[in-house]
């Protein structure tokens, strides 16, 4: 893994988005995957990191139920499912919930809103990586908006490369594809 120059690490605390204050529990906290290590048979240090506040979120009784989301795979393992090997142990099985379906963001929002409705769930925190939390949060708040349910987010920290995917490794890399990113799903409507 590499860590990123003092000055990347500037620039990030400046831009990312602050946390929502977490004032009440909520009905379940949604883990949002992104990657896996370069075998695919775990999670990349992004999703372990997703994971481990989702536990910890569960653990300090933020949440009654984690729900994992992220089917990119690289014929082994989704995401989701990479995430759930590394908190399964620590969590009754009856409150994790993985989805594996979804392969972008918007298809994170769109599987996670079915979740939500199939089990009458209307408040929930969403965790992501620190940079790609900005977008997480435009296209959920936008893709779930009138649909009833309360929207927290918080950021997982962590350091960049480990994964699947070369344009993940470091953060310039994260920046300009998750920026590149962003910028699409806004022309495309989903923030």
């Amino acid at each position: 893994m590499k860590k990123r120059s003092h000055f990347a690490g500037i620039f990030e605390k400046f831009f990312e988005i602050v946390d929502d204050n977490l004032q009440q529990k909520v009905d379940v906290v949604i883990g949002i995957g992104i990657d896996l290590t370069q075998d695919g048979k775990k999670a990349s240090p992004y999703s372990r990191a997703v994971a481990l506040k989702c536990l910890h979120l569960f653990r300090q009784g933020k949440a009654n139920n984690i729900l994992l989301s992220g089917g990119y795979s690289l014929n082994t393992l989704t995401e989701a499912e990479a995430m759930a090997q590394v908190i399964s142990r620590k969590v009754p099985k009856r409150r994790l919930f993985p989805e594996t379906g979804s392969h972008r963001t918007p298809g994170n929002a769109q599987e996670c809103l079915k979740i939500m409705k199939k089990h009458k769930w209307t408040s929930a925190i969403l965790v992501a990586q620190q940079w790609h939390a900005r977008r997480v949060k435009a296209t959920f708040r936008k893709m779930w908006k009138g649909k009833g349910i309360d929207i927290y987010v918080v950021k997982a920290h962590s350091s960049y490369g480990g994964g699947s995917q070369k344009r993940l490794d470091s953060f310039w890399r994260f920046f300009i594809w998750d920026s590149v990113s962003f910028l699409v799903s806004k022309w495309k409507g989903y923030c």
